[in-house]
C-alpha cells in the first residue's frame, strides 16, 4: 500500500482522504490549461448536454461515428466522433515519430504508441440495460411492498410516489439518464481511453503517468491537437470543443466535416434525447404496468360475511392506452418524473404552473416544442414568475446567453 495516493476506494475514509488531497495537491501542481477536472461543476456533464443544459446525443445525420486504427486489441472494434478520431490518429503519428527520433522515451508502456483501449459508448445501449434493471427493481418494490393495482390509473399513482423518493438518485427517463453519473463522458463520442486501468488507484495515475518521462510532453502534444486530459483518469482523453475566444485545435479536423465554432457541433452533431426518448416513453410505461400487475384478492363485508373478491387488472395494448390517455396525460407524467429527477429548486406549486404553461404549448402547438421549453427551463433554472409570457422571456434570455457568447 501506498503512504502517499490512494491504491483503491476500499482504503479507510481517512486514509482516503488525506491521500487523495495529495492527489490533487500534486495536479494543482501543474501548470498545464489542458489537465481538466470533469467532476467539478459543469464539467461532469460535458459532452452530453447541449449550452441550455438539456441532454443530448450524436446526431448521425449529421455527426458521424469513426473507427479507430490505433487500437490496443485489433479485435475490437473502437470508434469517436470523426473529428475526434482523424486528430487522434494524427497525434498518435506523432508519437511515433519523436519515439522514432530518440525524442521522447520508448520505453513507456502507454506513452509512446498511443492505442485505443476504449472510445464511444452507445447512450441508448447503455439507458436499455440501466432500464431493464431498473425494471427489474420496481417489480421487486411492487411485489415486497405488497402493491396490487387494479387499472393503469393506480399503476401510475404508485409509480410516481415511488419515484419522487428515488429518481433523484436513480434516474428513470434516459433524459434524466445522460446527466447521471450512470452514464460516462464516453457517450459523448468525444472521449478516448488510452489505458484499461484502475481509475480509482491514484497510485497507478501517479506511477504509470505523471511521474512518465513522456508525462509533459503527452501534455503539451494533447493540447496542440485539441484535447484535455482527465485530471482524475490521465489516460482519459477529451476533445476540446471550446472555440472563443480562441478556437481549440480540433477545430483543424472538426472543419473538414463542416464544423467550424462550438455552436455548430452542439447543435447540428448533437440532439435533444427527448425527441428519441419521448416516443418511446408510453410503451416503457405499459411494459412496467404488464410486469408489475397481478391478480390479487380483496375482503369486503357483504351481510355480515365476509367476501372474498379476486381481481384480475385490466389489460391494454397500446392503441387502447392511447385511445384511453391524452397526449397532455402522457406529457404531464413524463413532466412529473423529470422534475422528480432533478434537484431543481422549484416549489410545488411553481412546477404546476410550469407543467400547466407546457400543456398549453402542447395544444397550441406540438409535443416537441412543450418538451422542448420544459427541458430548457427545468436544466437551466431561472426565477420562475409563474406565467406563459414568461417562459418565452426565459427562453428569449437564453437565446441572447448564446448569442452573446460561443463558448462551451
Amino acid at each position: 500500500m501506498s503512504i502517499l495516493y490512494a491504491a483503491s476506494n476500499k482504503e479507510g475514509s481517512l486514509d482516503l482522504f488525506e491521500k487523495r488531497s495529495i492527489y490533487n495537491a500534486r495536479m494543482d501542481s501543474s501548470n498545464y490549461v489542458n489537465l481538466v477536472d470533469f467532476n467539478f461543476g459543469e464539467r461532469r456533464l460535458y459532452g452530453r448536454v447541449n449550452r441550455y443544459f438539456v441532454p443530448v446525443r450524436v446526431n448521425s445525420l449529421f455527426l458521424q461515428m469513426k473507427k479507430f486504427k490505433k487500437v490496443a486489441d485489433p479485435r475490437v472494434s473502437l470508434s469517436a466522433v470523426n473529428f475526434v478520431v482523424d486528430a487522434f490518429e494524427q497525434m498518435a503519428r506523432q508519437f511515433e515519430k519523436c519515439a522514432a527520433l530518440g525524442k521522447i522515451s520508448t520505453n513507456d508502456e502507454f506513452l509512446t504508441n498511443l492505442r485505443v483501449h476504449k472510445a464511444y459508448q452507445d447512450p441508448t445501449v447503455l439507458y436499455r440495460n440501466h432500464s431493464q434493471g431498473y425494471a427489474s427493481a420496481l417489480k421487486t418494490i411492487f411485489n415486497s411492498q405488497n402493491i396490487n393495482v387494479r387499472d393503469f390509473d393506480e399503476f401510475l399513482e404508485r409509480l410516481l410516489e415511488i419515484l419522487r423518493t428515488t429518481a433523484s438518485r436513480n434516474a428513470f427517463t434516459q433524459t434524466g439518464f445522460m446527466k447521471s453519473k450512470r452514464c460516462p463522458i464516453n457517450a459523448s463520442g468525444l472521449a478516448i481511453e488510452i489505458a484499461n486501468l484502475d481509475a480509482s488507484s491514484d497510485e497507478v495515475k501517479i506511477n504509470q503517468f505523471v511521474e512518465s518521462l513522456n508525462w509533459d510532453f503527452y501534455l503539451n502534444t494533447c493540447n496542440s491537437y485539441g484535447f484535455m486530459v482527465d485530471r482524475m483518469v490521465p489516460w482519459r482523453l477529451v476533445a476540446d470543443i471550446g472555440s472563443f475566444p480562441h478556437k481549440s485545435p480540433i477545430f483543424d479536423y472538426a472543419e473538414n466535416y463542416g464544423f467550424e465554432t462550438t455552436g455548430d457541433i452542439l447543435f447540428k452533431g448533437y440532439l435533444p434525447i427527448y425527441f428519441e426518448y419521448y416516443d418511446k416513453f408510453k410503451n416503457q410505461l405499459l411494459s412496467l404496468y404488464n410486469s408489475v400487475k397481478k391478480k390479487f384478492r380483496v375482503l369486503h363485508e357483504c351481510g355480515g360475511s365476509l367476501v372474498t373478491e379476486r381481481i384480475t387488472p385490466d389489460t391494454y395494448t397500446l392503441e387502447a392506452l392511447e385511445q384511453r390517455y391524452t397526449e397532455s396525460d402522457f406529457l404531464k407524467m413524463y413532466l412529473e418524473i423529470r422534475f422528480a429527477e432533478e434537484e431543481s429548486q422549484f416549489s410545488q406549486d411553481a412546477r404546476s404552473l410550469i407543467i400547466n404553461d407546457c400543456l398549453d404549448v402542447l395544444s397550441t402547438r406540438n409535443v416537441n416544442e412543450a418538451l422542448n421549453i420544459f427541458e430548457r427551463i427545468l436544466n437551466k433554472t431561472f426565477d420562475y414568475s409563474g406565467s406563459l409570457s414568461y417562459i418565452r422571456k426565459g427562453i428569449e434570455l437564453i437565446k441572447e446567453e448564446e448569442f452573446q457568447s460561443d463558448r462551451y
